[in-house]
This record gives C-alpha cells, structure tokens and sequence, in this order.
C-alpha cells in the first residue's frame, strides 16, 4: 500500500477506487453528507485507513478511513485527533480501532519506532 504524503493526495487516491461518499459523524452514527444515509456501526467496515501528523501543531493530526457500508455505498470518514476530536459515541468509536482487525489494510498506520539495541 501506498503511503501519503497529503490527506488531499490519499483522498484523491481513494476516490479514483470507488471512495465517492463522505461520512460525518452524529454522535452514534456516521452519515453521508450528500444523501443525508445515516450508518450505525454494525451497517459499514473500515477497509483501510491513513494516519497524517502534523509537523508542529498536534492538532493538526487527522485519521482517514475508508470504509464500505453495508448497502454497498464507499466513501471516507476523517476524523480530526486531539482537540479537536469528533464527538461520538464509544461505540461508534470502537468500530474504527482496527488493531485487532486483520482484514483491514493498517499500511498507512504511523509504525512505531524500532527500540535500538544496546551492547553490553
């Protein structure tokens, strides 16, 4: 999987595989802004998702997941990290810690650091 450099160039990438909807969140639902679709958390997967940090301002963190629902409608959720965090529910929430989910593409996860080996 490709990584990003831009939450703009990931959006863009997603879009041209069929990505087309976007997603906000209402407090224990995602809905779809254009059509107005409203998805509880069991009604839609995470399919991969893209974290971005900011360079100097950590309210610049945002997280892109790309996710498909139930009914067959793909589109994007990006959800802002640290202050400026969305408001929902635990269980909406839950739905996107993808950890422990092998079938969801983690690739643009931000990897932790290798510890360095010290010699004795």
């Amino acid at each position: 999987m490709k990584h990003f450099t831009t939450l703009t160039e990931a959006m863009e990438d997603l879009r041209s595989r069929g990505y087309t909807h976007e997603f906000g969140p209402k407090k224990d639902f995602l809905e779809e802004k254009s059509t107005e679709t409203k998805l509880k958390s069991e009604e839609f997967n995470v399919d991969e998702f893209h974290r971005f940090e900011g360079t100097s301002d950590p309210g610049d963190e945002m997280t892109l997941y790309a996710i498909t629902a139930s009914n067959g409608m793909k589109g994007v959720f990006v959800s802002a990290q640290g202050t400026y965090a969305n408001e929902v529910s635990s269980e909406l929430m839950a739905k996107f810690n993808v950890s422990d989910r092998a079938h969801v593409n983690t690739d643009g996860a931000v990897k932790p650091i290798d510890p360095v080996e010290t010699h004795q």
